[in-house]
């Protein structure tokens, strides 16, 4: 079985026009502790990339980008 890789950066991009900062919480709390990967939904964002690439897990040191 191949080793799960943690997050190091999770790439996220706005789905709606306007996201207030309470969606950037949420989307933080809802991704901690599971994996994710380019193109998963968290809220009003989609996941755009990924450090390093491909399924990630995201622990309490992955840095989260928000991009526009």
């Amino acid at each position: 079985m191949p080793r799960r890789r943690n997050a190091k950066v999770v790439v996220l991009k706005q789905m709606e026009q306007r996201v207030q900062e309470f969606h950037r919480y949420a989307a933080r709390l809802k991704a901690r502790g599971h994996v994710v990967n380019s193109g998963d939904l968290l809220i009003a964002y989609r996941v755009d990339a990924t450090v390093p690439e491909g399924p990630v897990l995201v622990t309490d040191s992955t840095e989260f980008v928000f991009a526009n």
